[in-house]
């Protein structure tokens, strides 16, 4: 893309993100309302896919991004910085991550209908979810690079399967990453990496073949749809083996990751098994992984607390800079 092309596409985003052309939108979609009536996916209200009530409720429960990493059994193990180390972790301890909010009731129904069920409308409030939680973790420093390099931290969305991306229409985690990229809400020295890409269904059953034999139909179903069926009753063992090797480098990134940092960005923390995946392909090109972001995060075990942004801020960024203590 040439500089006048960039530049050109610079100026319709700021007209698209601009506050006329976005009062247009909204009158728009008032008229489409009458025309096809939506209902509030939270209480079931008429004339919206959030109502302003729950759109308040869905703000406030993904308002103080939190460390997450607690109970996620399928997570790297990783060195911790030293800022970060707690007494009981010797220095090692899960790769962290921070959330924006916990996955109840609120934020699942809003993410639900967000990624399964086409409701795009939503993306401006998932967004800024995403956009809190990215700020907290990566808080920036106007004027400074990444790396020694001058590069800044390369923010890797968790690949959408083709097969999802085709049912659906869209990527969820990379639609939110374009839309926080082009109204400049990014933090300031991170740029957006799409790097991370699923194997071909047929490579994955040839590996699966030459590790195990001829694989079962379980197998086979777990190894070209990973997860399928969901990951709860699965031990640790098995969590990871469902999406271990799934993953690759996309090719032209591959002698561009050495030393580059970078963090993993998805939509819901679990088990942990998918960015610990991520992870794995990006550390085996050299790549320096600071640790994952998520719009929402499971309830961790009992006795095992997430520590949130208000309560202890030193322990949410998972890049500091200097000067922040």
């Amino acid at each position: 893309m040439d500089s006048s092309t960039r530049a050109l596409f610079h100026r319709l985003d700021a007209v698209y993100f601009g506050r006329p052309y976005q009062r247009f939108a909204g009158a728009l979609r008032g008229f489409g309302t009458l025309v096809l009536p939506a209902s509030c996916v939270q209480c079931g209200a008429w004339d919206s896919s959030l109502c302003r009530g729950c759109l308040t409720r869905f703000r406030r429960a993904t308002a103080r991004p939190f460390r997450a990493e607690a109970g996620a059994e399928s997570l790297p193990d990783v060195r911790l910085q030293p800022d970060q180390v707690h007494p009981a972790d010797h220095g090692f301890g899960p790769l962290p991550v921070v959330a924006a909010g916990r996955y109840g009731p609120v934020v699942a129904r809003v993410l639900l209908a967000y990624k399964n069920h086409g409701h795009v409308d939503l993306a401006a409030a998932v967004a800024a979810a995403l956009a809190g939680a990215l700020h907290a973790a990566v808080p920036g420093a106007t004027g400074r690079s990444g790396d020694a390099a001058g590069r800044g931290v390369l923010l890797v969305p968790v690949p959408t399967r083709a097969s999802s991306r085709r049912r659906r229409g869209y990527d969820p985690v990379m639609l939110l990453l374009v839309r926080l990229q082009r109204s400049a809400s990014l933090p300031v020295d991170t740029v957006l990496g799409p790097v991370v890409r699923h194997r071909p269904w047929a490579a994955l059953v040839a590996r699966l073949a030459r590790r195990h034999g001829m694989p079962s139909a379980r197998e086979l179903r777990a190894a070209v749809l990973p997860g399928a069926g969901g990951q709860k009753g699965l031990g640790r063992r098995r969590r990871r083996s469902q999406v271990l090797g799934s993953m690759r480098i996309a090719a032209r990134a591959r002698h561009t990751l050495s030393g580059r940092e970078c963090v993993i960005v998805d939509d819901v923390l679990t088990t942990g098994a998918t960015i610990g995946e991520v992870h794995r392909v990006l550390v085996s090109c050299g790549a320096t992984v600071l640790g994952a972001v998520v719009i929402a995060a499971t309830a961790p075990p009992a006795g095992e607390t997430g520590r949130s942004l208000g309560a202890e801020p030193r322990d949410i960024p998972i890049r500091h800079l200097p000067g922040d203590g």
